[in-house]
């Protein structure tokens, strides 16, 4: 017997009304920034905020700050303009508080079934669908805020803190209250239960909920019971299943809510654009296959999207996503809600109103490229396009993309993951370790098994101490040296995947998003260790057009003392440009200063090449711009720069 996906005739098409009747900051804007804390800070979840209000104001007072909100955050002016955006039902949120009086000892204030009330009438006047949400249970699902409080360390909550028999009650209720209404058309049990739940005790309760609100009057010919299967340890699809194992079919019209972000956690805020609508896209496959609604979604990135997106603009990314959502939607069996009908006006990935004003949901699903899931996906290369040598050379500028989304950065001799923008301080080189076997006038590529240093903007190298990685001022040793290994390529290049394993402690560099460091403390080749090496795409297209870059392996230099005089040397020898008339010369060069900063090293030589033939005359005024260009130029320790005065220069 199959898995049975009952559906409904008319899916919700709809939005959730967040933060009205049970606050949460964002959606409850401007509540929360109206009454922060004695230290300046906004509450976290509604039973934070109403303690604050307590101490602040007294009880009465805080009665009647909450009452206002209620009174006005929705209306139903709200409810006309939802219908107006051609949305068809509406999802309402609130907390057990809300039905009945709170417990002893808690902050919330209830009962207030009265705007429950409200809302089903405007429903009904409004013609659309209502999903009652009990959105907060007696005792909490979670020790998340959704639920109503937020409590830390997580572990003051346990799942058997959460009275299951007293939600039972309180669907009980709703479900004779509100039996008759046709307006009301799914009621979920729950919101975003804790995964520490055991899967038993959940599928147990959520059978129970099922048929208390049948008996209670609620058909399954009229009413949806949504059941939410939020971060199931088992898996989603598991923890379907295992119902279907357990019920056997007894309960029909019952679907299963799936909350689709894409902004949370590592793996979301690790995916570039074409990994999100690759997400999108199996999502769609998943949701034609079971009985889900899709009770939240959003138009909120994970953090990595922005540096992935090519040239495109903030609103562009976000409509594209916003379309391939809204196409792969249309397979849910029960339909959709978008969190959230008002939030803060800065959130506009959150705000329905304002997206839907300014066009972010107006934009046509994108015909995505077919891809087997070999090598690299096509429409990486469609939204991202790849400089015009995707290959990465020792001296290229490139950036390292963690797994969480953030890229390596080098503040002095710190290495950190900090943040998921490219910026000057997050540019590193590949140089070749044996660099005095290198030839000066040939391009190396950077390929598996190669043994390389990573010099940072800021000429320091980083190295390996122990589990601790730092940017060092010398790299002659083993600790600044790392194995290249490659998945699946010979040839590293542009968004390829790359894992660095030290040679001095045969550890691979990792990154850890909850220090936000970079380390060398495991042998794997993980996804912990996976660096998505990103050239500068910009820089590339500016040294590519030169046709006048090649590479070499340069030596260090062995002290301060001749980098000192060797920095001399080359101030002297830009200088003495201004007064030749006919050379060809090549500059090899370490490290070209950074204009406008107070620290640099130059690391190089210099060569004249007296074979070649005289070339014209220059004018000083030219020598002068040659000599801006090559202070200019952000050239790595093992770049050269081969100058012919007549020509190449000219092109740079």
């Amino acid at each position: 017997m199959g898995f049975r996906r009952d559906a409904l005739s008319s899916p919700w098409h709809g939005v959730s009304l967040g933060g009205w009747l049970l606050l949460e900051p964002g959606p409850s804007y401007p509540l929360f920034a109206h009454h922060p804390a004695q230290d300046g800070e906004e509450a976290r979840c509604e039973w934070d905020l109403m303690k604050q209000l307590r101490q602040k104001l007294g009880k009465k007072r805080s009665v009647e700050v909450l009452k206002v909100h209620r009174d006005t955050h929705i209306t139903k002016a709200d409810f006309e303009r939802i219908r107006a955006c051609g949305l068809n039902a509406v999802r309402l949120p609130f907390g057990y508080w809300v039905v009945t009086e709170p417990r002893a000892n808690e902050p919330y204030i209830g009962s207030a079934l009265e705007y429950v009330d409200r809302a089903v009438d405007w429903a009904e006047e409004c013609g659309l669908q209502i999903v009652l949400d009990l959105h907060g249970c007696p005792g909490s699902e979670s020790s998340e805020a959704p639920c109503g409080r937020r409590q830390r360390p997580a572990s003051r909550w346990n799942w058997r803190h959460w009275d299951m028999a007293r939600t039972l009650q309180i669907l009980d209720m709703l479900a004779k209250r509100y039996s008759s209404r046709r307006c009301v058309t799914g009621i979920a049990v729950c919101n975003e239960p804790s995964g520490s739940v055991p899967c038993a005790s959940l599928l147990r309760y959520y059978s129970q909920a099922v048929d208390r609100i049948r008996k209670a009057g609620m058909p399954a010919s009229r009413v949806a019971v949504v059941l939410p299967v939020f971060q199931r340890p088992e898996g989603e699809v598991a923890f379907m299943k295992k119902w279907w194992s357990m019920t056997r079919g007894r309960h029909r019209n019952v679907c299963f809510d799936a909350h689709c972000y894409h902004c949370f956690e590592n793996e979301f805020n690790g995916k570039s654009l074409a990994q999100q609508l690759r997400a999108v896209e199996e999502n769609a496959k998943f949701l034609r296959e079971y009985p889900v609604v899709v009770g939240e979604w959003s138009l909120a990135l994970g953090v990595a999207t922005w540096c992935t997106a090519g040239e495109m603009g903030e609103d562009e990314i976000i409509s594209i996503f916003g379309a391939q959502q809204l196409g792969a939607l249309q397979e849910a069996s029960h339909g959709s809600f978008f969190w959230t009908w008002k939030e803060c006006p800065e959130n506009k990935e959150w705000n329905f109103q304002q997206a839907f004003s300014t066009g972010l949901l107006s934009r046509l699903p994108r015909q995505l490229p077919d891809w087997d899931g070999k090598g690299e996906d096509p429409l990486e290369e469609e939204l991202h396009p790849s400089p015009s040598e995707p290959r990465v050379f020792y001296g290229d500028t490139v950036y390292l993309r963690v797994f969480h989304g953030r890229y390596v950065d080098v503040e002095g001799a710190k290495v950190c993951a900090r943040w998921a923008d490219k910026a000057k301080f997050q540019s590193l080189t590949f140089c070749p370790s044996d660099s005095a076997s290198a030839s000066p006038f040939v391009r190396r590529e950077v390929r598996h098994r190669d043994i390389v240093r990573l010099r940072a903007h800021n000429g320091r190298y980083i190295s390996v101490e122990g589990t601790s990685v730092t940017a060092s001022r010398s790299c002659r040793s083993t600790a600044g040296e790392f194995q290249v290994c490659l998945e699946g390529e010979q040839t590293l290049v542009h968004r390829g995947i790359a894992y660095l394993r030290s040679r001095s402690t045969s550890m691979s560099l990792d990154a850890d998003e909850d220090q936000e460091g970079v380390y060398a403390r495991f042998k794997d080749l993980g996804l912990w260790q996976a660096f998505s090496v990103e050239k500068d795409v910009e820089g590339s297209r500016v040294l590519h057009h030169s046709g006048a870059v090649v590479l070499c392996g340069i030596p260090d230099l062995a002290s301060n003392d001749a980098l000192e005089q060797f920095e001399q040397a080359m101030c002297l020898f830009l200088f003495s440009l201004l007064f030749v008339t006919d050379a060809l010369f090549a500059v090899a060069l370490g490290t070209m200063p950074f204009l406008g900063t107070s620290h640099y090293r130059v690391r190089g030589f210099l060569q004249l090449r007296p074979e070649h033939k005289p070339t014209p005359s220059l004018s000083r005024t030219r020598l002068i711009e040659i000599a801006i260009v090559l202070f200019q130029l952000r050239i790595s320790k093992a770049m050269v720069i081969e100058v012919q005065l007549c020509t190449s220069v000219a092109s740079i």
